[in-house]
């Protein structure tokens, strides 16, 4: 077992030795920062948590990132050639591969906590540990903390989908830049083929991963946008996409040939 743990950690070595996930933490930090610091002259009179929730409309940096790197993972191996230095040390494939994966989750819950916490201080040193009484969206969504808090969850559960997704186009198809590409397009293209296949009119609709990625849906409605579904079935539509997505990048790293 420490053997393993020991791959996890070569792993992370690789991930942080790179400059370019110095420059995505650099970005992640300024955004937390600045944001605070631009709603602070933008005006007074709102609190912590709502400045919080502004935040969030960033959320989606720390997912992009955690992508690039995931697309990176195992194409970036074959792409620099070192694959078969990796594999011909005393570990499995699956054990090469989990670690690779568990690195990579690691990363993206450290790109969330830095957006956090660097918001939260910031925010916290701005605006002060209350909320104005006047703060518009305190009155319209009621505990302005506790949205943010399950806000926050349900985006680390897309982004997780998301960042699995990246890795399993990685593995399979071995190109950094196809694996970018297809998840990035994914990402922002999901909304639209929600749009086209309504789970409101087709009930194949539901079952899309897309339909279901948006867990802030249930925050405040327990059917959800579209009146047809619910966190729980959400929740396990996701789950099996997820052992999809995993189970089809252990299956072809496994299987197919790496002496190339």
């Amino acid at each position: 077992m420490s053997n393993f743990f020991g791959l996890v950690h070569n792993e992370n070595v690789k991930i942080y030795a790179r400059v370019r996930t110095w420059i995505m933490l650099g970005i992640i930090a300024l955004t937390a920062l600045l944001m605070p610091v631009l709603m602070y002259f933008v005006s007074d009179e709102i609190g912590l948590w709502s400045v919080m929730n502004t935040l969030l409309l960033f959320k989606f940096l720390p997912t992009v990132f955690a992508i690039a790197v995931a697309a990176d993972s195992v194409a970036g191996e074959f792409a620099r050639g070192t694959i078969k230095l990796l594999l011909i040390r005393p570990w499995s494939r699956s054990k090469v591969l989990l670690a690779k994966y568990l690195s990579l989750v690691l990363f993206m819950l450290g790109l969330f906590t830095l957006f956090t916490g660097l918001g939260l201080l910031a925010s916290a040193i701005l605006f002060g540990t209350g909320s104005a009484s006047d703060d518009l969206l305190a009155q319209i969504s009621g505990s302005m903390s506790a949205y943010f808090w399950w806000s926050l969850l349900y985006g680390i559960v897309e982004s997780l989908i998301y960042m699995t997704m990246a890795f399993m186009f990685s593995a399979v198809f071995r190109s950094n830049s196809l694996a970018v590409a297809l998840t990035i397009i994914l990402l922002f293209m999901g909304n639209v083929i929600t749009l086209l296949v309504d789970p409101a009119k087709y009930a194949i609709g539901r079952y899309l991963l897309f339909a279901n990625l948006d867990l802030t849906q249930y925050i405040n409605s327990a059917t959800g946008q579209h009146g047809v579904m619910s966190l729980g079935f959400s929740l396990a539509v996701l789950a099996v996409y997820y052992a999809v997505f995993l189970g089809l990048a252990f299956w072809v790293f496994r299987k197919r040939d790496v002496a190339a």
